[in-house]
C-alpha cells in the first residue's frame, strides 16, 4: 500500500503515467527523491505556478472591461423593459377597476382608477375636496373590478362612513 501512496505523489509532481512512476520507482529501489531527480531531468516535472505582483507598468498589460456579475447583471435597458412593463400592468389595472360613489344603494358616479390617478397629480386638493363634500353627504366608497384583492380594500372603505344622524362620524359603524 505504501508503494501505491508513492506512486500517487509521484503522478501528482510529475506529468506521468501510473506505469511509468512504477517503472521510474522500481528502478530507483523506491527512493522518491532519485525518481524525482530523474524525472526533472528528463524535464518531466510539473512547474510550480508562480504569481508575482509589481507596481511597474507593462507596456504588454491591456485592460479588458469586463463585468463583476455574471448572472445578476441588469443593463440600464433592461431595467427600464422591467419599470415599463410594471407600468403596462399598473395602467391595466387602473383601466379594469373603478372607484364607486353610490348613496345608499344607488350607484352616483363610477370612475377608472386610472383616471383618478392622473387627475391626483395636477388637482390633488380639487379631489381631496371633493371626496370629503361625498363623504359628509353620507355617499359611501367602493372599487369595483376582477382583482381578487378588492374585498380587503372594500371592507376598509365601508367602515368609513358619515352617519347623517349624528354629529360625528363612526369610523367603526360596520362592526
Amino acid at each position: 500500500m505504501d508503494n501505491i501512496r508513492m506512486i500517487e505523489e509521484l503522478r501528482e509532481k510529475a506529468d506521468v503515467t501510473y506505469d511509468e512512476a512504477k517503472v521510474i520507482l522500481e528502478s530507483l529501489n523506491w527512493n522518491m527523491l532519485d525518481a524525482l531527480i530523474a524525472l526533472e531531468k528528463e524535464g518531466k516535472l510539473r512547474k510550480k505556478e508562480s504569481i508575482s505582483y509589481t507596481t511597474k507598468r507593462s507596456d504588454s498589460y491591456e485592460y479588458h472591461a469586463e463585468p463583476e456579475c455574471e448572472k445578476n447583471c441588469d443593463t440600464f435597458g433592461d431595467a427600464m423593459s422591467r419599470f415599463f412593463a410594471w407600468c403596462r400592468v399598473m395602467i391595466e389595472k387602473g383601466c379594469s377597476n373603478n372607484l364607486c360613489v353610490s348613496s345608499g344603494s344607488e350607484i352616483k358616479c363610477e370612475v377608472p382608477l386610472i383616471i383618478i390617478a392622473i387627475l391626483l397629480i395636477p388637482a390633488w386638493q380639487i379631489i381631496g375636496i371633493v371626496i370629503l363634500i361625498a363623504f359628509f353627504k353620507g355617499m359611501s366608497f367602493s372599487i369595483t373590478g376582477d382583482s381578487p384583492s378588492l374585498e380587503k380594500v372594500n371592507s376598509v372603505l365601508a367602515k368609513f362612513r358619515f352617519r347623517k344622524n349624528s354629529k360625528d362620524f363612526d369610523v367603526n359603524e360596520n362592526k
